[in-house]
């Protein structure tokens, strides 16, 4: 799971040779204590402090060479994850199950509305190529947005006010690298794509960030604060690791 540090800075994207490969990277500097790596489908992504240099990153990154490559190898090897299907009876992910996109081509305004386990989104009939596409895409992203702030958002805050920590806000947006993230204003971002991932999944998500109000990095001392919010915090994390492409849905 990509979980966050602290608040989000500068980033630049590199490359390094390691074990005779050249691997693409995007470097971020933040305010944090040590170097990180996290990997995901879409690659290497290395958060460092401000104060360390390239160079020293770069020794890191070649100490942890076989790490990264074997993650890397193993993410390649992974089904990828189903392409939108804009056309009627297409099946979108939903808190662990699916509903079943209906496709209406009437008015001019695109809206999208929740009947039972059917997703109806009307449209302009003469909507065709990219801009169908690229409207009826944009259409569903803010479904999924919205549907996602009423969720998430209490569900963060009670966990907050269980550790007695107010959050500044809670933004549901687009991240592809992370599944949310935590800045040092207490502002806490979550990827609208959680909406296809089961409950108990949000929940964790909810509290890993919820805990970084307390802790921002991920020391023993952060998952210690998980653990008070979620005992079984860990099988849930393994999950997330391992099934969540199953969830994502565009």
């Amino acid at each position: 799971m990509r979980a966050s540090g602290s608040a989000a800075g500068q980033s630049s994207e590199q490359t390094i040779e390691l074990e005779g490969r050249v691997i693409a990277f995007t470097l971020r500097r933040s305010s944090r204590r040590s170097i990180g790596f996290t990997i995901s489908r879409t690659g290497l992504a290395v958060t460092a402090p401000r104060r360390v240099s390239e160079r020293d990153i770069r020794r890191a990154l070649v100490t942890k060479a076989g790490w990264i490559l074997t993650k890397l190898d193993a993410w390649a090897a992974r089904p990828a994850a189903p392409d939108l299907v804009l056309e009627t009876g297409a099946s979108l992910p939903w808190l662990g199950g699916e509903l079943t996109l209906e496709l209406r081509g009437e008015g001019v305004r695109t809206t999208v509305r929740r009947e039972g386990d059917q997703l109806v989104l009307k449209h302009d009939p003469d909507l065709a190529g990219e801009l169908r596409t690229r409207t009826l895409t944009k259409a569903l992203q803010r479904f999924y947005k919205r549907e996602g702030e009423a969720l998430m958002t209490p569900r963060v805050e009670a966990y907050a006010d269980q550790l007695g920590k107010p959050v500044r806000k809670v933004i549901i947006r687009e991240q592809k690298r992370r599944w949310g993230s935590c800045a040092s204003d207490a502002t806490i971002r979550l990827n609208w794509r959680l909406m296809g991932f089961p409950e108990d999944l949000i929940d964790y998500v909810c509290a890993h960030e919820a805990a970084h109000l307390v802790e921002a990095n991920h020391s023993p001392a952060y998952w210690r604060v998980v653990e008070r919010l979620m005992p079984d915090w860990k099988p849930r994390r393994q999950r997330m690791r391992e099934e969540a492409d199953r969830w994502v849905a565009f």
